[in-house]
């Protein structure tokens, strides 16, 4: 279900989704409850061109975009308080299929195994520049 504002029935009924254990999409970011876990998902605005710095720039996105709807929504804000927060960055190939690229653990950036930019090198993104 894609919502296009904070507030009003629609956004209700997507909540209820929420509680429920499906998703639904604001601003090009998903969320979905699993577990305990509040996962918020965005698609990789670069690729194939995908960098250290692009990966930060769409994560930072989800971030503020999650921040936002918690301001705008008492409702969305207690689920993202009660809940650990998982940032993942997709890629979407077609036909519904996607992949992930990279997430936030413990405000690092972790490449998934099998990215070219998987290093080994994790980098602290939260709360300051990429080292």
């Amino acid at each position: 279900m894609e919502i296009y504002e904070p507030h009003g029935q629609r956004f209700q009924v997507a909540l209820e989704f929420l509680r429920e254990g499906k998703s639904f999409v604001f601003d090009g970011v998903r969320f979905v409850l699993a577990g305990q876990q509040l996962v918020v998902a965005i698609e990789s605005s670069y690729w194939p061109n995908l960098s250290e710095q692009t990966a930060v720039a769409d994560l930072h996105r989800a971030i503020n975009v999650a921040a936002y709807l918690a301001k705008e929504s008492d409702d969305f804000a207690s689920i993202y308080q009660n809940h650990a927060h998982v940032f993942l960055l997709l890629n979407y190939y077609g036909h519904g299929g996607e992949v992930e690229a990279a997430r936030l653990v413990d405000g690092d950036l972790v490449w998934a195994k099998g990215m070219p930019q998987a290093r080994g090198a994790v980098q602290h993104i939260v709360g300051r520049e990429a080292r």
